[in-house]
């Protein structure tokens, strides 16, 4: 399997509108030949997959610590991520008291490439409104 193939199996649906979008997506990357982000080295993933596990292990208050982030937290996901379960996103939401939540509707884990106009509209806005609260 491509590395394409890899990232619009874990990244995208499997229907045709989000593998369409997960195509251009994988065009778009293949575009850009500068100024490009160093690939994750095999230590960074495994600690990635160690925060993971973390997470994912029951805890007897497994959420106390997201109470005491009192910044606004912009939240999103798609709604059928197989990487990381899209309930995961609710979970922090309901933890974090500033949370607002944003699912996009038949995307995965790249969801914000996908609605790449959309995410960045909402990440502007809560941004905007961020310096507002902030004064």
């Amino acid at each position: 399997m491509s590395p394409s193939d890899k990232l619009l199996k874990l990244f995208f649906e499997t229907t045709e509108t989000s593998q369409s979008a997960g195509r251009r997506f994988v065009e778009r990357l293949a575009q850009r030949t500068e100024d490009r982000d160093t690939p994750a080295s095999a230590e960074a993933a495994g600690a990635q997959l160690t925060a993971m596990a973390a997470w994912a292990k029951p805890l007897s208050e497994p959420h106390a610590d997201l109470g005491k982030i009192t910044q606004p937290v912009l939240v999103t996901n798609g709604n059928n991520d197989i990487m990381i379960p899209t309930v995961n996103s609710f979970t922090l939401s309901e933890h974090l008291p500033n949370a607002q939540l944003i699912i996009y509707p038949d995307s995965g884990h790249g969801s914000l490439f996908q609605y790449a106009v959309a995410f960045s509209s909402h990440v502007a806005e809560f941004l905007d409104r961020g310096d507002a609260l902030l004064g």
